[in-house]
């Protein structure tokens, strides 16, 4: 009986951090959706041409900066492994590059030049967003951390 309840528990914690990383994400999406369409002042018609290309190339990114972390740490590798990880990490790079050249081309399909011009900008303020809220949930934790210790 000991051993079903410890296997829910853990299965129900499991589920919780998976709930909780799919909140986060969803999150991140409406933050970065109400960046980038107050920074690149979207239309309704161009937002809705706008987002799937976009969350595309998002997907595609992040797939490419997972190829990017290493197997081991580098510290422990071996200088040949070392030369392949740099050598990989110079491909990748050129695979994002390349994925932005690719995004422009598809987004001058459905934006004027004077909004894409604008993404690094959007980008930018998307992160500043995204510390400011992380540095806000941080202060609050401390304060009602405070809060409980004063009590």
């Amino acid at each position: 009986m000991k051993r079903i309840f410890f296997i829910v528990l853990i299965i129900s914690a499991y589920s919780t951090g998976i709930h909780a990383q799919k909140d986060m994400g969803e999150r991140l999406k409406a933050i970065r959706a109400e960046v980038y369409t107050r920074v690149l002042n979207l239309t309704s018609d161009e937002a809705q041409n706008f987002w799937p290309i976009f969350n595309e190339y998002v997907e595609s990114k992040e797939n490419l900066q997972k190829q990017l972390k290493p197997e081991a740490e580098l510290d422990g590798m071996s200088d040949a492994e070392v030369e392949e990880y740099v050598k990989k990490y110079f491909e990748v790079r050129q695979k994002e590059f390349d994925l932005e050249k690719d995004l422009v081309q598809k987004l001058r399909k459905v934006l004027p030049i004077r909004k894409i011009a604008k993404l690094p900008r959007a980008e930018r303020e998307f992160r500043e967003t995204l510390l400011k809220r992380l540095q806000e949930a941080r202060q609050n934790r401390i304060e009602r951390r405070n809060g409980k210790n004063k009590r």
